[in-house]
């Protein structure tokens, strides 16, 4: 539960560097924009865009891979899923219910039961994109 406690104290700090413009990412998407324009040659890609996502770039990157991948003969698919940046790094927390069941328990189950649902949409996804494209 502190690890949890500790991971949601740091998302206002993250936020507010996404806005200020702070960036960790190395190369800059600017420069990885720019390689895809240029060198992409993956023959098939699947672009995954999250329903409640600020930083998604998804939309760049379809309009940037497509023509790239037509050149030579390959395929971009984008799909949209419910879910939002953090969707594919959420794990399955083991929350463990007290002697009595509480309403806290009971939000959390929710809230993980929701969550959970997205991750395994995602990989369903993705897991059926890849049995189409390795024939």
């Amino acid at each position: 539960m502190l690890s949890l406690a500790k991971f949601f104290d740091q998302i206002p700090s993250v936020i507010r560097q996404v806005i200020e413009g702070m960036s960790e990412f190395s190369p800059s998407p600017s420069k990885n924009r720019e390689f895809f324009k240029n060198s992409y040659s993956v023959p098939h890609t699947l672009l995954v865009k999250f329903s409640v996502d600020a930083i998604d770039e998804s939309d760049v990157l379809d309009d940037i891979l497509r023509p790239r991948a037509k050149s030579f003969g390959g395929s971009v698919e984008k799909v949209i899923l419910s879910g939002n940046h953090l969707t594919p790094c959420i794990q399955d927390l083991k929350w463990r219910v007290g002697t009595r069941y509480t309403p806290v328990d009971a939000l959390a189950q929710s809230l993980k039961s929701l969550s959970l649902n997205d991750v395994r949409v995602l990989a369903r996804t993705v897991s059926d994109w890849l049995k189409g494209h390795n024939n």
